[in-house]
């Protein structure tokens, strides 16, 4: 498989049979907005395609439970840190569960701080961090030579835009915090003072400590490349003289009227809500219109539109079946693997808009078989595009599978035994308005 890695700005192909994967995940002191949740479906995807090549993959995708953002959120509803952090990790477990996310380790930060420690502490005995007079400890930029690496920045041009103001014994404005000292919120004792690490070091240990000294491909949103993924490999190259990851995946913001949307500008829709209109599978779908990297426009009607288009793969399928039911035709058992072509689109730097209009070949390629009423092969294309769908995680069940429509077919099929043609238009209608047809 081919995937463009942006740190160095080409393609690279992975030809190994065992890799790793880390996903930059939420910081839960709010619920998700469908910005959040673009990153984790596309890295579904690719897990998901991988593992159907027969790669070995050991995906780990963090929570962050320990921030000021949480504190401050803890303020505002009366609630204690870990009352807020529970609360909307439990939602977002709920939005993964709807999203049909593949299980992965999701290590917490509140649960590994002795492991931070001892990473903060190797880093200040490599020299490339340092403690401050009040018990801060901050990272060295100018300890590493590649500093910017990842942004294509060098330090002066950094320095160039960020504030100016300085805490206390802090060498460099670009220099950032490893352990902060406070008595604010939740905290712990530590060799240089009580207090909690800081968020960059969090990706950077659990890297380290459930893949290893560096990562086949990391990856998250577009906005964490700099400085929160400058920083973590900062830090990999401080202790291990290396880049923390061999190839970098960012995925690109999905926008609302040509801005990008975010919880700090107050134009995000949260996916909580989404779901009590929307399926899991119609947001993944309208997700899968752009490349991964690219922006993604949001709106109703392009949501909507998305959905119908989904729906209509959905009906086309449903209708085969149908036919095959009313006729009395038996269906097999079809195991099928998928196509070679969407194998090959795949490969190609994770191309599922690509992939999506290959299906819908493949759609209308089903619709010839129906016609012809060759069911056999029908069938055995229909499990091609399932397993396929499967890959995208998209989920379709055959309605004949689904008691309630099966009851409603069989109602219609005998009306129309009966030539109770006003019945049976009813009973079709019904299957119309739930989408089935």
């Amino acid at each position: 498989m081919n995937i463009y890695d942006s740190l160095s700005g080409k393609t690279y192909e992975i030809v190994s049979k065992n890799i790793s994967v880390y996903n930059c995940g939420p910081t839960v002191y709010n619920d998700i907005h469908i910005g959040n949740a673009r990153p984790v479906i596309t890295f579904d995807v690719l897990v998901r395609f991988l593992k159907s090549q027969k790669v070995k993959i050991n995906y780990v995708h963090n929570i962050t439970d320990i921030d000021d953002k949480i504190i401050q959120r803890a303020k505002e509803l009366k609630q204690t840190e870990t009352q807020v952090a529970s609360t909307y990790i439990e939602h977002y477990m709920e939005v993964l569960k709807a999203l049909n996310i593949t299980p992965m380790m999701m290590p917490r930060v509140s649960e590994n701080i002795p492991g931070m420690i001892e990473y903060i502490g190797r880093l200040i005995k490599s020299k490339s961090a340092y403690v401050t007079s009040v018990g801060d400890v901050y990272f060295d930029v100018k300890s590493i030579p590649n500093y910017g690496i990842l942004s294509h920045q060098n330090i002066n041009q950094l320095q160039e835009g960020v504030r100016k103001d300085m805490a206390i014994d802090k060498k460099s404005p670009l220099d950032f915090v490893l352990w902060k000292k406070t008595d604010s919120g939740l905290n712990w004792k530590s060799p240089w003072s009580t207090g909690r690490p800081g968020w960059h070091t969090e990706c950077a240990l659990f890297i380290n400590k459930y893949i290893g000294d560096h990562v086949t491909i990391h990856g998250g949103g577009i906005d964490l490349k700099f400085p929160h993924h400058e920083n973590e490999n900062a830090q990999n190259n401080a202790i291990y003289k290396r880049n923390i990851a061999d190839i970098w995946m960012h995925v690109g913001h999905i926008n609302v009227n040509n801005e990008k949307m975010a919880k700090s500008l107050g134009n995000f829709i949260l996916m909580k809500d989404l779901l009590t209109k929307y399926s899991g599978n119609d947001l993944r779908w309208f997700i899968y219109q752009t490349k991964y990297e690219n922006p993604l426009d949001y709106s109703d009607d392009l949501l909507k539109q998305s959905t119908n288009e989904l729906n209509k793969i959905f009906q086309q399928i449903n209708h085969g079946f149908i036919q095959m039911y009313l006729k009395k035709i038996k269906p097999v058992k079809v195991i099928a693997s998928i196509d070679k072509e969407f194998v090959n689109i795949m490969n190609d730097d994770l191309d599922i808009p690509n992939a999506k209009a290959y299906i819908w070949s493949q759609v209308k390629k089903m619709s010839s078989l129906i016609r012809a009423k060759k069911f056999d092969k029908f069938q055995k294309e229909v499990a091609i595009v399932k397993a396929e769908l499967e890959i995208l995680g998209i989920i379709y069940q055959s309605p004949i599978e689904i008691p309630e429509i099966k009851s409603l077919i069989d109602e219609w099929n005998l009306a129309l035994d009966q030539k109770n043609y006003i019945l049976s238009d009813k009973y079709r209608q019904q299957l119309i308005d739930k989408k089935v047809l």
